[in-house]
């Protein structure tokens, strides 16, 4: 199947396991609501509790996709018009679609329910004030899903500075880039340690750790592509077996299926402040979709996962509109959570057609 949705990002770095990570990261945070709420694609897929370890996944890809530029393009890459250019383009890949989910949040908290004759304000998904409204786009508190936009747009400022220490000082030396990847990991940890004073902080200190795990898979992937040690059948045969293992991870810390195997009753957001767990084990699985040919790549470069992946901004939104409305409006409709799921997607393809695709196309020309 020919899918379009390419021009969202460089050709150049467009990789399709990597879109097909998007779409699971979405699906996560949907199956996560879902399951919250009791509504289930599958009587046995309870989900609940998982969303963070999607958000986690965004993080990590985020860092990865955005990093591997600098590192191809060396020096220049920090030349005026590139840095301005990057700028450019993270605030109208971002912001557009961020200020219409705004806008559509306020409206339907404020009139919807008069519309309808309801008896009181209803969110869909959220009610939201003129001054949360400001409060979200200039990045000083998030609600919702939107926390994780608040967080991802802040390391945005610190992501050329990563990569500038990896393409520039180090000059792409895999060795220093590790190094400092781990020191940078080890000082964020010291300085942000997790307590999990809130449920949803909007600061990044506590998740930078997983957006340079991120940068540093870009530096170990861009060395990769050269390394004969790196390309051999074995090597990456291990790599795949890792991966395998770091997915079983991933699986057994989803709530209920720690609940089942180990015989506990832990609370759902029992594993939410592991962000370096969710972060290296979701690390291993990257970097075997990138590198290796084996069970990960081919299954994440699914068509249908890529084309959730090209949707995912706008699902990651508008998901929560879909489920509150059908929560809202008819909850005792058969198979609601797949209602949901189509809803959402029907809604997130055409804001993916009519805001994302346009505006991921604007960049900064030099004259």
């Amino acid at each position: 199947m020919h899918l379009r949705g390419r021009e969202l990002s460089d050709a150049r770095f467009q990789i399709d396991a990597v879109d097909g990570l998007r779409g699971l990261a979405v699906l996560l945070v949907f199956l996560s609501h879902t399951s919250n709420q009791g509504f289930f694609l599958l009587p046995f897929l309870n989900f609940a509790g998982i969303g963070k370890e999607g958000v986690y996944l965004f993080f990590l890809l985020s860092a990865f996709l955005l990093t591997l530029p600098f590192l191809e393009g060396g020096v220049n890459a920090f030349k005026k018009a590139p840095l301005i250019n990057y700028c450019v383009r993270r605030f109208f890949r971002i912001y557009p679609l961020y200020i219409v989910f705004l806008i559509f949040c306020f409206f339907t908290g404020g009139h919807l329910w008069t519309l309808f004759s309801l008896p009181e304000p209803i969110g869909i998904p959220y009610i939201l004030s003129i001054k949360q409204i400001y409060d979200h786009i200039f990045l000083i508190e998030g609600m919702g899903v939107s926390w994780s936009i608040l967080v991802e747009f802040r390391f945005y400022f610190f992501l050329p500075l990563v990569a500038y220490l990896y393409a520039v000082i180090f000059k792409n030396n895999i060795y220093l880039s590790i190094v400092a990847t781990l020191l940078l990991i080890i000082i964020s940890q010291r300085i942000w340690p997790k307590d999990g004073s809130t449920l949803y902080p909007s600061v990044l200190g506590p998740y930078i750790g997983i957006f340079f795990l991120g940068c540093g898979i870009a530096s170990l992937h861009y060395y990769s592509k050269t390394s004969s040690f790196m390309n051999q059948y074995s090597v990456r045969l291990v790599i795949d077996i890792i991966a395998v293992a770091a997915a079983l991870g991933l699986v057994y810390i989803i709530p209920s299926v720690t609940n089942f195997i180990a015989g506990k009753n832990i609370p759902l957001d029992y594993y939410h402040k592991e962000y370096l767990l969710y972060g290296g084990l979701w690390s291993l699985v990257l970097f075997a979709c990138v590198n290796v040919f084996g069970l990960f790549r081919r299954l994440f470069e699914l068509s249908v996962l890529r084309y959730i992946g090209f949707i995912s901004y706008s699902l990651y939104f508008f998901h929560t509109t879909s489920v509150a409305l059908i929560k809202y409006f008819m909850p005792q409709i058969p198979f609601a959570a797949w209602w949901m799921l189509i809803l959402g997607i029907c809604i997130s393809h055409v804001t993916w057609f009519y805001i994302e695709r346009p505006t991921a196309k604007i960049r900064f020309v030099k004259s």
